[in-house]
């Protein structure tokens, strides 16, 4: 694979400025994400802060991953865990159908690499972990995909219809069958029929027969593209997870009023350094939920007691609960970084832009709770393009780092340079000629034989056609050359500026592997990406 590093802007200026290692931003973490030093700071404080449950944890995601068909390299990576010293990379995303955008790919792909990477480098055993967030309940974001219609020119957006009623978390929302079939159909009627198509449906098939949720889909969809590189996934809302999270759920609680004042003095230091908020700080947020039944809802805290919007409790009621029931909490964005970092030996967290501006907050947070932000590593950012789109790019002569960064403008100068046909001008021009020379001749003519007037003026008309007709022909050939430039246009933008964004961001890996085949993951894997910030562009 060819790779090429261009340099991109942010739409997020706090996680631009931490990219580029600017004071002001990198004040707000830890560590340096690019120095190494920083890699062997963060190994010695784990060494001296070793977690007390590894067995425990190892236990469960060893269960875990065994149930979703995960491959012997993960359990190995497992096993590994159990060792005092070992480490993990941590990145995650929400349970997205099809595998959801580019990015949850290029994700798993980052924290593959980076293991393998620090391994070597720490002369240390680092292991690859991706957290499912099957606990978010906001399903509209995870129920569709994309795909490219009309000859691959238009983004297309298909949603799956989730049963559900309330405000459930996705990993208790069920995969129908039903609708399930339903949108397989569509899917397929409008991928290109390729050499690859039969394998591609047998593997989405394959992992939802077995499925009982979407989170379970996509959790064996990613098992079964990224196990054999040994990335080990855990799940936010398995009861494991959640008994291993009683301790923080009681400190959160018992320090509730503590951890909602650090966040707010955090955002109170980032909008100072002129960084706009990411998070909402009213104050009385808890900063977790609260399963009453199957709904996942907000709790809010009031004084000495919390409530949800059907019910509430006491701090005492609240802690009893905790102890007793964990499974009825969930965490928030908030506290999901400090139950990462009690679970997990974590040397480093993989994130993407707007994780990193969250993570801004958590700082001090994380030092209240005893604990310390772990290297907030910045997600590895990619466009993929095929052999056709180059050749676009070579003939609009359009680079590359144009295309991705300044598409829209360029398109506006394109589309500017579009005018009427150059030949306008003259064309009139020869009319008025003919006309000149040719009516005194139909007057000379009409004097020597008057009958033959008639026959003149028409001749004279039939010539002045064939020039409207000769032009006519000009415009027709121009428009039709014009329509096929504006497509190529509308290919190129739709492949790499799908909805005025990233490729990433919208696309999925479905259409690409039914072109280069499930292999093209593995070959991802071993691409020779490069961690520092910039973005990467792969040619296929």
């Amino acid at each position: 694979m060819n790779v090429e590093c261009v340099s991109l802007p942010l739409a997020n200026r706090l996680a631009h400025d931490y990219q580029l290692g600017n004071a002001d931003a990198l004040r707000f973490f830890t560590y340096p994400p690019y120095q190494m030093e920083s890699y062997r700071k963060r190994l010695e404080w784990l060494e001296n802060n070793e977690i007390p449950h590894r067995d425990k944890l190892a236990d469960g995601l060893l269960a875990y991953n065994q149930a979703i068909g995960n491959h012997q390299r993960a359990m190995e990576g497992i096993e590994k865990l159990r060792k005092q010293g070992t480490m993990v990379v941590i990145g995650g995303q929400q349970a997205g159908v099809l595998t959801g955008p580019l990015y949850t790919i290029y994700k798993a792909v980052h924290l593959i690499q980076a293991a393998r990477q620090l391994s070597a480098q720490l002369n240390a055993e680092v292991v690859p972990v991706f957290w499912i967030a099957g606990e978010d309940h906001d399903i509209d974001e995870i129920d569709h995909t994309f795909w490219l219609t009309d000859q691959e020119t238009k983004l297309h957006k298909e949603k799956i219809s989730l049963p559900r009623t309330g405000r459930p978390s996705a990993s208790s929302v069920p995969l129908g069958r039903a609708e399930y079939e339903a949108f397989m159909e569509k899917l397929f009627a409008n991928l290109t029929e390729t050499e690859e198509t039969a394998a591609i449906r047998r593997w989405v098939e394959e992992a939802a027969a077995s499925s009982k949720t979407v989170v379970d889909w996509f959790a064996r969809l990613m098992a079964s593209l990224f196990g054999k590189h040994g990335l080990i996934l855990v799940e936010s809302s398995l009861p494991f997870v959640r008994e291993l999270e009683k301790p923080v759920f009681t400190q959160v609680l018992q320090r509730n009023e503590e951890l909602s004042a650090l966040v707010a003095d955090a955002a109170g230091r980032l909008e100072s350094a002129g960084y706009p908020l990411q998070l909402e700080v009213g104050g009385q947020e808890a900063n977790l939920f609260l399963y009453e039944g199957k709904d996942r809802l907000q709790l809010l805290r009031h004084g000495d007691r919390f409530v949800t919007r059907r019910g509430t409790y006491t701090r005492e009621e609240m802690i009893e609960l905790a102890e007793t029931d964990p499974c009825r909490f969930s965490s928030n964005v908030v506290t999901r970084s400090l139950m990462q970092e009690h679970l997990f030996p974590t040397l480093a967290f993989v994130a993407g832009a707007g994780e990193i501006a969250y993570w801004a907050y958590f700082k001090e947070m994380f030092a209240a709770f005893g604990k310390q932000l772990p290297i907030v590593l910045p997600r590895v950012s990619v466009t993929l393009v095929e052999g056709a789109i180059a050749r676009l790019l070579k003939d609009f002569d359009l680079p590359i780092d144009k295309a991705l960064a300044s598409f829209a403008a360029w398109k506006e100068e394109w589309e500017a340079s579009r005018g009427a046909h150059p030949l306008t001008d003259r064309f009139q021009h020869v009319r008025d000629a003919m006309q000149e020379l040719y009516q005194p001749l139909v007057s000379e003519v009409a004097l020597l034989e008057p009958g033959m007037e008639q026959l003149a003026e028409k001749n004279a008309a039939r010539l002045l056609e064939q020039v409207d007709f000769l032009e006519r022909r000009l415009v027709l050939a121009l428009e039709q050359r014009e329509d096929i430039g504006k497509r190529r246009l509308w290919r190129l933008e739709a492949a790499l500026n799908p909805a005025g964004g990233l490729q990433e961001r919208k696309l999925s890996i479905i259409p690409f592997v039914n072109k280069y085949g499930l292999s093209l993951v593995d070959r991802l894997v071993e691409a020779p990406l490069v961690h520092d910030g910039s973005h990467q562009v792969v040619y296929l």
